[in-house]
């Protein structure tokens, strides 16, 4: 599942209650795995987030299902959703980051992030190749963890992604 599917599912307690809606995926970008998720509650002027720990997650559909409940998480409402960990990103902040290939070329921008919700895993990333700044990218190529070499302020990879040009044959 994309990343960008999970944010703003409504998230369900323990006791079937609605606890919060799907706010941030905490991504721990050393073991490409989701670490925590950010739940938020409240109007957009006095929002509250809980943290729920990917641990905490029994079930992910229509809905996201938690083991903890409204109680458990009551007295850990949060104010805003702190930074990350040094090891760690935030999925919307991974989302538009500039990808640069081997050569040191722009690849393109993170468009999503490919997810095993059995495993709480990052598979991968698309990549939407910049085309204008006013247009949307129709092209998107996929990468793998294993073709990520480094996460920084930018994402570099170690492949490069050949333009595809159609070429007239015609014959004269």
């Amino acid at each position: 599942m994309n990343a960008k599917d999970l944010l703003g599912k409504k998230i369900i307690d323990k006791k079937a209650r609605d606890l919060a809606k799907l706010a941030e995926i905490d991504l721990n970008m050393k073991t490409f795995t989701i670490s925590k998720v950010y739940g938020s509650i409240g109007n957009p002027i006095s929002k509250k987030y809980y943290e729920i720990t990917s641990d905490n997650i029994l079930a992910v559909g229509d809905y996201v299902q938690v083991s903890n409940t409204i109680e458990d998480l009551e007295d850990k409402l949060l104010d805003k959703i702190p930074e990350s960990e040094e090891k760690n990103v935030k999925v919307n902040n991974l989302i538009g980051k500039t990808v640069l290939d081997s050569e040191g070329n722009v690849a393109g921008k993170v468009s999503n992030v490919d997810i095993d919700l059995e495993k709480f895993e990052i598979l991968g990333f698309k990549i939407a190749q910049q085309s204008s700044s006013f247009v949307k990218s129709k092209k998107e190529n996929e990468i793998s963890i294993n073709d990520i070499t480094s996460i920084g302020d930018y994402i570099i990879i170690n492949k490069v992604f050949s333009e595809e040009k159609e070429e007239d044959f015609s014959e004269e």
